[in-house]
């Protein structure tokens, strides 16, 4: 179940939670074994070995649904998790050196009972009766009241923003459901890639920025060039991902000063920016990462409170 992109709802009967930056993950417990997907549905046991003990410490198969991060201090920083999230067999140097932390917002199953048509509160209570707090898994908070308050702490932390739930919501797996909405702060999301232009220089003929878009309402629609963010290996991975097409994978092909190559629209990467221009083109974008657990058919434009 994804949230919608929105702002603030008003009235009664709402709880609200962090948005954490990190990476979508459903864990699956049979006979206490885990089995890690992505968001994409990706099968990813291996990329965070640290959680293998999370079977035997519920000693119950389950399904959880919850976002792994990286921490740095007391925040998460998506550039250390960009250390973990594409490896899937990670050195015992890098697992102690970027740790993650499985943070655990809904169950979905617990023995043999599916729980997705309980109301949120309802699967928040059992949450957090089955899961004991470790240094590798947590239940995060969530506020019953006073949204305004915990968009504030965002602000001042520093994070990504929050997420508001209806607290009789089911959850409903693999659809965008107005029971949940994120309240972002930070002007940061996923693009796809519809392209790339050739750069100057050294970069002559080669990869110099890419161009991306969002899905709408008009379909496959153009934001921009970005380039900035971008380092030689980083350009050499994206040149190994996208598939090369004959046509403009845009529903209008942008006005540009140099001659495109067109791709596949199916790599996901994250941009940060500084806002939306007048034309829905961004101000200032930056390369951040690829987004491998993300499906483009799902990116769309995101709200910014």
């Amino acid at each position: 179940m994804k949230a919608v992109a929105g702002t603030m709802p008003h009235g009664d009967g709402w709880a609200f939670e962090l948005k954490w930056d990190g990476m979508r993950l459903h864990a699956s417990i049979a006979d206490e074994v885990v089995e890690l997907r992505s968001g994409s549905g990706r099968v990813i046991t291996s990329s965070f070995p640290e959680l293998e003990p999370l079977g035997r410490h519920l000693g119950i198969d389950a399904v959880l649904d919850g976002e792994v991060v990286v921490f740095d201090a007391d925040r998460p920083s998506f550039s250390r998790l960009q250390q973990r999230m594409h490896t899937l067999q990670p050195s015992a140097a890098l697992l102690q050196a970027h740790p993650v932390v499985f943070l655990i917002f809904d169950v979905l199953r617990i023995g043999g009972q599916e729980t997705i048509a309980l109301p949120y509160l309802d699967r928040r209570r059992l949450l957090s009766g089955l899961i004991d707090q470790k240094p590798g898994w947590q239940v995060p908070p969530h506020a019953e009241a006073n949204g305004e308050a915990l968009l504030d702490l965002a602000r001042v932390r520093n994070l990504e923003g929050i997420v508001a739930k209806h607290v009789t919501s089911a959850y409903r797996p693999d659809t965008r459901s107005p029971s949940w909405i994120k309240i972002k702060i930070r002007r940061r999301q996923e693009f796809v890639i519809g392209g790339w232009l050739p750069g100057t220089g050294s970069l002559e003929g080669s990869l110099g920025s890419v161009l991306v878009g969002v899905n709408g309402p008009d379909g496959f629609t153009f934001a921009g060039a970005v380039g900035s963010g971008l380092t030689d290996p980083e350009r050499v991975k994206l040149l190994g991902l996208v598939k090369t097409t004959a046509g403009c994978p845009f529903e209008s092909t942008p006005s540009l000063t140099k001659k495109p190559t067109w791709v596949d629209p199916k790599v996901v990467i994250e941009v940060s920016f500084a806002e939306w221009e007048v034309g829905h083109h961004l101000r200032h974008p930056s390369y951040d990462g690829i987004r491998t657990d993300k499906d483009p058919d799902t990116v769309l434009r995101d709200i910014f409170t």
